[in-house]
């Protein structure tokens, strides 16, 4: 009997293991990408380049294109029983009628909370679509941004700012921060806001993620 693909995967080292995720190949489904965050982007490197997540990411992009996709997706998440939706480890909302497709699925799934990152914010045919999904009472939206980008203006209510920083001078805003790799390890020059747990020494060890922080996801 040929075993059924999961649009959902379960976990990962940083999410923990309760959280769901389902995910698309970085960079060309990004349109609001900016040249900080392509340059810095953690998904073009490591495991990203492995030959069993580089197909598990096209064939996620291609399912991502069919009309049952919304259908599809309902279901696995109430069969499930997800409680905890990452969309989007990697990739993006490409366009308004992907977008929409997932904004059909936050809809019809309100016992599950869905949260992501997005610089989709920043493609002007996207934006009505994420407005209506960021005013979604079980969805949690971040909208990433970085010293080219600026901060979202207006900044719809509800949505919070992902501020990625990749030089330990320059200046932060925001509500969150992830720092790029080669600044980890450096002392920040001005107080920043609150850091991603899983990205700081202290975080590591006593093995902060996703699922047991919750600074992303919950209310």
């Amino acid at each position: 009997m040929a075993t059924i693909r999961s649009l959902l995967a379960l976990g990962n080292a940083k999410l923990g293991r309760a959280i769901h995720h389902f995910d698309l190949a970085a960079v060309h489904t990004c349109p609001g990408r900016s040249k900080v965050c392509e340059a810095a982007c953690y998904a073009t490197r490591g495991r990203f380049h492995t030959s069993l997540v580089r197909d598990r990411l096209r064939w996620c992009l291609a399912q991502s294109k069919r009309p049952d996709f919304a259908d599809r997706m309902v279901r696995e998440v109430r069969g499930k029983g997800a409680l905890v939706v990452r969309v989007h480890v990697s990739g993006d909302f490409y366009d308004p009628e992907y977008a929409g497709k997932w904004l059909s699925v936050f809809r019809r799934c309100p016992t599950a909370t869905f949260y992501f990152y997005t610089r989709s914010w920043r493609v002007a045919e996207v934006v009505p679509v994420l407005e209506q999904a960021t005013a979604l009472d079980n969805v949690r939206a971040w909208y990433s941004a970085d010293v080219e980008t600026g901060l979202p203006d207006p900044l719809p209510e509800r949505v919070r700012v992902a501020w990625l920083q990749t030089d330990p001078d320059e200046p932060v805003a925001g509500n969150l921060v992830f720092r790029d790799e080669p600044v980890r390890g450096t002392r920040p020059r001005t107080a920043l806001p609150v850091v991603c747990p899983n990205e700081t020494p202290a975080g590591h060890r006593f093995g902060v993620n996703c699922g047991n922080c919750g600074h992303c996801w919950k209310a």
